[in-house]
């Protein structure tokens, strides 16, 4: 008898949904990891933002006051010339600001309405550079380069020639003093040529860009070791930058304005404030720190110091109007904006050796 196994048919099992509660519960979850995910990204970009602008600032800053203070240091050297040393100018317009190499340097202090002393409008003046409002300006002065040997001086009135060993530094329109290191002479190279093995340094009488009154060196550098170096005139001001936010530049004052001159150093640079530290018995030591427009005699500055305000180059990077101290005053900001302040004292050598 043939037996026929009937098995039981399996049982299907039915494929079960999430319920609408577990899908909520599920996507609850899932934002809130979106949300973690996206506050740490908005945080460490916040962040990475506000580190990359505090590091340019302070890199800004680095090399502004680096700029500043090169110049600052060596402000009234002249060579072996001391400082008591009457320094004879032969230039036209001698006394104008660009060219008065009696002076090592003439500071502008920002008041209300201007600037005390006011701006210069002569050659090499600072009336139309456009100097930003409630901002301070310098102007330095001093010699520079490595110059040449005097060797031979024809006469004090009776020639335009100087020779001088070669080579050097030196170029036609350059205004150089010579020196032998109890007086001193500036004046402008009108014209130079070979001599031997040497150069001869021609300074004309001529209406050029200032050009000489006259040619009279006073002094015969021939005889006693004169030197002849090139004389520098520059000044440091703030003025709106290409990037429209204020920038900190460098007037070279013996050229005109337009093209490179003057040129722009260090962008976000929100202020500039100095003060000049008085040796008022010439001992080395300050005695004091006043701002230009108290500044007496120019040639008792043994130090000056220099406040800068930076400002990020991105709004928006703090969480409110930043409060900070400047130049003496708790300010608050109208803008987001990072800023700093920047604050270094500069040695004269000249004057504290």
């Amino acid at each position: 008898m043939n037996t026929t196994l009937v098995f039981p048919a399996a049982r299907r099992v039915g494929s079960r949904g999430f319920s609408l509660i577990e899908l909520m519960i599920a996507m609850t979850i899932a934002f809130i990891v979106l949300a973690g995910i996206g506050f740490v990204y908005l945080e460490s970009r916040n962040s990475f933002r506000s580190m990359e602008n505090l590091s340019r600032m302070q890199e800004s800053a680095r090399y502004a006051l680096d700029m500043m203070a090169r110049d600052i240091r060596m402000a009234g050297y002249r060579g072996c010339a001391s400082a008591n040393v009457t320094v004879h100018n032969a230039l036209n317009r001698s006394a104008e600001s660009a060219y008065n190499f009696d002076l090592p340097m003439t500071g502008y202090d920002a008041v209300p309405g201007g600037w005390n002393p006011s701006l210069p409008t002569d050659s090499g003046g600072l009336s139309g550079l456009n100097i930003l409002s409630g901002t301070d300006a310098i102007i330095v002065r001093s010699a520079f380069g490595g110059g040449a040997t005097v060797t031979k001086q024809p006469g004090l009135n009776s020639s335009a020639d100087l020779q001088v060993t070669a080579p050097n530094d030196l170029a036609i329109n350059d205004i150089v003093m010579v020196t032998n290191c109890k007086a001193a002479t500036v004046f402008q190279i009108t014209n130079m040529n070979v001599n031997g093995a040497g150069h001869n340094v021609v300074h004309n009488v001529g209406a050029t860009h200032p050009g000489n009154a006259t040619k009279n060196l006073v002094e015969n550098y021939a005889a006693s070791g004169g030197e002849i170096v090139k004389m520098q005139s520059k000044t440091y001001f703030i003025r709106t930058g290409a990037s429209g936010a204020p920038a900190l530049w460098q007037y070279d004052n013996y050229r005109p304005i337009g093209g490179s001159n003057p040129a722009e150093l260090a962008d976000g640079v929100e202020n500039l404030q100095i003060q000049y530290g008085i040796d008022a018995n010439s001992d080395g030591v300050v005695e004091s720190y006043v701002t230009a427009d108290a500044v007496a005699d120019w040639k008792l500055v043994a130090a000056v110091r220099i406040s800068l305000l930076l400002s990020s180059r991105d709004d928006m990077i703090a969480t409110g109007a930043q409060t900070y101290t400047y130049n003496g005053s708790q300010i608050t900001a109208s803008d987001r904006r990072l800023r700093q302040a920047f604050t270094t004292t500069v040695s004269v050598r000249n004057k504290t050796q």
